[in-house]
């Protein structure tokens, strides 16, 4: 009866043992998620704030328009 008792005693600790081991585990594992998820909210937003390249285009074809359109404002005023 105490050689059971005994191995009841190592197996619950063990046992013990492990639960803490898969906790440590599990808790590093949500770390690693809740970094990964803020990594592809990052990435959510910067491929939100990265340009289309019709936007780039579109954009220089307007500073060259306001360019053409200040060129001519001093013309107009060097006279």
């Amino acid at each position: 009866m105490v050689e059971r008792y005994e191995l009841l005693v190592k197996a619950k600790k063990a046992a013990q043992l492990r639960v803490t081991e898969l906790e440590a585990e599990v808790e590093h594992l949500r770390r690693e998620i809740a970094e990964r998820d803020r990594q592809i909210e990052y990435l959510k937003v910067a491929s939100i704030l990265s340009p289309d390249h019709r936007d780039v285009e579109a954009t220089r074809a307007v500073i060259s328009e306001l360019v053409r359109e200040i060129d001519k404002c001093i013309n107009q005023l060097s006279l």
